[in-house]
Order: structure tokens, then C-alpha cells, then sequence
């Protein structure tokens, strides 16, 4: 068939069929480099929602644990307690832990309030310790009250606050 064909026709077929292949093979190169960039769009879209999962599954068995009453026994909540002050040294400052309270509110939820008094520490200490409650949920439960003085001439202060956790009343 290419033998009845002139050079010049010869060369318009090769140069077609030649220019065929370029344009596939441009094709193929182009959709795997838009392959890869959608891949590496979805990994980076992948890893902020490991970080978005990791958060809504802290919320999801802090508020489980409120539903259940999981922490409702005041010695667990008091263990929890005493290892996040020994990991800020603020076991040493405590001053005083008078008697817990409970109550009834909206007659599904028991509220169990701790009062913590602590003498002469560092407010950064404070705030770590109020950090790892609220935010880590290391503890099943809420500061609803913190008051704090600066002792006499000392970057140290003389904090009160209260901590509540809350659950289901038993039926």
C-alpha cells in the first residue's frame, strides 16, 4: 500500500502517524501529572481531616461520658485530679480540698462541684492545669469558677476554682 505512494506522500502518512503518537503519548503524560497532583491535593486535604476526626472523637466520648455518668464517682474525678497537679507541681501548693458537693439540675443531671484552693503558685502552672481539664478533657468535667490574688510583692497567687462534672441521675 505505501509502495504506490510518492516520497512526498510517504512522508505526509509518517509525519501524520508520527504526530498521532506524540499526541498520545502528551496525553498520557499529561493525565499522570494530573493524577499525581490530585493525589498529593488529597493527601494534604487527607491530613487536616486526621486532625478534624482526632477532635471530633475527644468531643464525641467527653459528651458520651456525660450521657453515661462515667466519672460520677467523686474518688475517680479526685485520682485525676491529684496526677494532672503532680505533673504541674501544684500538689505541693494545695492548700485545701473542702467537701465536694452534689446536686440535682434539671432533674436528669447530677452536678458534682470540687473546690481547690491553692497558695503562692505560678499562674502559668494554673493555666496549664485549667488547659488539660477543659481542652484535653483529661477529666470529665468544666472550671465554672476561678478567682485568683496576687500574693504581696511575687509574680505567685493565691488561686481558688471550682470544678464541676456532670451526670446522668440513675433511675
Amino acid at each position: 500500500m505505501l509502495n504506490n505512494l510518492d516520497d512526498r506522500e510517504r512522508l505526509i502518512v509518517f509525519g501524520g502517524i508520527g504526530l498521532v503518537i506524540v499526541l498520545l503519548f502528551v496525553n498520557v503524560v499529561i493525565k499522570v501529572f494530573k493524577f499525581r497532583n490530585d493525589l498529593t491535593e488529597e493527601l494534604i486535604e487527607s491530613k487536616g481531616n486526621f486532625i478534624a476526626m482526632d477532635r471530633a472523637i475527644k468531643d464525641y466520648n467527653f459528651y458520651r461520658s456525660l450521657k453515661t455518668g462515667e466519672e460520677e464517682d467523686a474518688n475517680q474525678i479526685f485520682a485525676k485530679l491529684d496526677t494532672i497537679m503532680v505533673r504541674y507541681a501544684l500538689k505541693e501548693k494545695l492548700y485545701d480540698i473542702p467537701k465536694d458537693s452534689r446536686t440535682t439540675e434539671q432533674r436528669n443531671y447530677e452536678r458534682l462541684s470540687i473546690e481547690i484552693h491553692f497558695r503562692s503558685v505560678v499562674l502559668q502552672d494554673i493555666m496549664k492545669f485549667i488547659y488539660d481539664i477543659e481542652m484535653n478533657k483529661q477529666l470529665n468535667g468544666k472550671v465554672t469558677n476561678l478567682n485568683f490574688r496576687k500574693v504581696m510583692g511575687k509574680e505567685l497567687y493565691d488561686v481558688n476554682l471550682r470544678i464541676s462534672s456532670y451526670s446522668r441521675v440513675k433511675k
